[in-house]
């Protein structure tokens, strides 16, 4: 055992499997796959059921972790039973992979008496499968040999998580003392070699490698001939108002709906709020024929990658925050359902419909009733390990400066949103509604016209928020370097001379500004981003990659674009 765990350390071990139904689902195609891999510096290979073991092993000595799955009524199981280890181990296994995790195990044995069959009767060491840290750490303390990462994302505790879970993976590996393997929603050779440097002791890939099916379907869908792919129901909830909208593959929203939040009346009518906006899209749609594949819901808050739940949010938001919202949405309309950061969905909106789709690197801000933003790095939305990457308007200008709802003073947001564009219009001697009634929207969409129409106290507004601004957008050139950032919200629609003059100030605020000639545009995808954004969720989930069992994994290839040294460039972003 220990040579082959030292043969394997550190290596790619390729999962050739394929899905029941598939035209490849057959012995001598996935012999031929093994070849192939194994040929091309596999240190390893897994392989489901005795038979495919069997006509491995003839051409090889490399390493077989073998897996028997069996569906028992729609749920899938891994090696559930001795009898099916002992099999494997017969047809020419290594090593024995099970399902170690706390799903129900209907008419299996249970795992910890079946790796001491493995070790006691068959000599074999034994790979547990599972979803989380406790389940791994219970796993090592039965006695298996290796931990992997496999079962993230597929069991009820983790359903919905559609990444690699790079927080596992660092917990399991300082843990947990035997070896951990990273597996699972692994669909990169740059992922698989970040699992390597995090200490995953091998890392196995299967479906990016092995499944040309689902390969393909991600380049057509990239290349525009999806035509098979039903809209999505897009929905995006602000702080002032919640969008809807009928979305095409293609990024054209019909049958839009908008109304007011009411935030301030706390979760509940938030979510009212968002069945009604939902519902109207759905009756249009239905009225036309129309069955939308799913929802994508863009909120304001931290949302968890792992659950779709409001991981964290502002007062923007009053209790909005540990709602779990996909969890509620697919509960109430029975459709498919994904959840975003309202910034991060307007930054997939620009990505793959609007100007981003020519840049490899650029930064998108949003303004409204507060300040968002998302990072785009080598055609890459960064998320951060919960979801707080790209928070730009949390950044501080102003030591000791105006308070922000975040709890700190200073932040970028307090200088530049829809009540930083009040505070400043009311301070030029604009005058403000005294009444509840008025929404503050509503009010900072007047003070636009009237900048637009050169009203002096409007004008001042923008121009101070715009100094501001500049400072923000200063300090994103120097931190990341962009191509350009793209600005959008409410606060700029129409707002032409606004940022050309941001964009100057920027210029001059940089170190060798005149020379870098920083770009600072306006945002292509436009009001109804964060509604597009939250659609392309679901268009990523109908043409994704699938490795064990039968949960996608969520991913988007982009159109070939332009890198930053003029050569083209496809970009898969997961």
């Amino acid at each position: 055992m220990l040579t082959m765990m030292r043969g394997l350390k550190g290596k790619l071990v390729v999962s050739c499997q394929a899905a029941p139904a598939d035209p490849m689902a057959d012995t001598e195609t996935i012999r031929r796959i093994a070849q192939t891999v194994v040929a091309s510096g596999a240190a390893g290979l897994r392989i489901n059921g005795p038979e495919h073991v069997r006509a491995v092993r003839q051409d090889s000595d490399v390493p077989i972790i073998a897996i028997q799955k069996r569906y028992n009524e729609g749920s899938l199981q891994i090696t559930p039973d001795f009898a099916s280890a002992a099999a494997l181990a017969a047809a020419g296994a290594s090593m024995i992979a099970l399902d170690c995790s706390n799903r129900a195990r209907p008419n299996g044995e249970p795992w910890q008496v079946i790796i001491r069959r493995i070790h006691e009767e068959l000599r074999l060491p034994v790979m547990a499968d599972i979803a989380t840290l406790e389940e791994g750490a219970a796993a090592a303390a039965a006695g298996a040999d290796l931990v992997g990462t496999t079962l993230s994302g597929y069991t009820e505790e983790t359903w919905g998580n559609h990444f690699f879970d790079w927080s596992l993976l660092a917990n399991l590996v300082r843990r947990i003392r035997v070896p951990i393997i990273a597996e699972g929603h692994i669909s990169s050779p740059e992922e698989a070699r970040r699992a390597a440097a995090m200490g995953a002791w091998c890392v196995i890939v299967g479906s990016a490698i092995t499944r040309p099916g689902l390969i393909t379907s991600t380049f057509v869908r990239a290349l525009g001939h999806g035509s098979s792919t039903a809209p999505a129901v897009g929905i995006d909830i602000g702080g002032t108002s919640i969008k809807a909208g009928l979305v095409q593959p293609t990024g054209e929203v019909s049958l839009t709906t908008q109304i007011p939040t009411e935030a301030a009346k706390g979760r509940d009518a938030i979510a009212a709020g968002l069945c009604e906006a939902t519902e109207q899209v759905l009756g249009a749609a239905s009225r036309k024929g129309i069955q939308p594949a799913g929802l994508g819901i863009a909120s304001a808050g931290a949302i968890s990658a792992k659950d779709g739940s409001v991981f964290a949010a502002t007062d923007n938001l009053p209790g909005w925050a540990g709602f779990d919202l996909r969890r509620f949405a697919e509960k109430r309309f029975d459709l498919p359902t994904w959840v975003v950061n309202d910034a991060h969905a307007a930054v997939l909106a620009e990505l793959h419909f609007g100007l981003g789709r020519s840049l490899s690197n650029f930064v998108a801000i949003t303004i409204g009733t507060g300040i968002g933003g998302g990072i785009v790095c080598d055609g890459k939305l960064l998320q951060g390990q919960h979801g707080f990457a790209g928070s730009i308007g949390h950044h501080v200008i102003r030591e000791g400066g105006h308070p922000c709802n975040c709890g700190r003073r200073g932040c970028l947001e307090a200088y530049v949103s829809t009540a930083a564009l009040l505070r400043e219009f009311r301070d030029r001697g604009g005058l403000i509604p005294d009444d509840p009634t008025i929404d503050d929207g509503a009010v900072a969409l007047q003070i636009n016209r009237l900048a637009i129409e050169d009203f002096p106290a409007a004008v001042g507004a923008y121009t101070a928020i715009g100094t501001y601004l500049a400072e923000g957008i200063a300090n994103i050139f120097n931190l990341f370097d962009p191509e350009a950032v793209l600005v959008s919200g409410g606060l700029v629609e129409g707002q032409v001379q606004f940022l050309s003059a941001v964009a100057q100030r920027v210029a001059d605020l940089l170190h060798f500004g005149s020379k870098r000639q920083p770009c600072v545009r306006t945002a292509k995808a436009g009001r109804l981003a964060g509604v597009q954004g939250a659609a392309t969720l679901v268009f990523e989930g109908q043409c994704c990659f699938a490795d064990e069992g039968n949960r996608f994994l969520s991913s988007r290839t982009s159109p070939h674009r332009k890198g930053q040294n003029g050569k083209e460039q496809s970009a898969l972003v997961v």
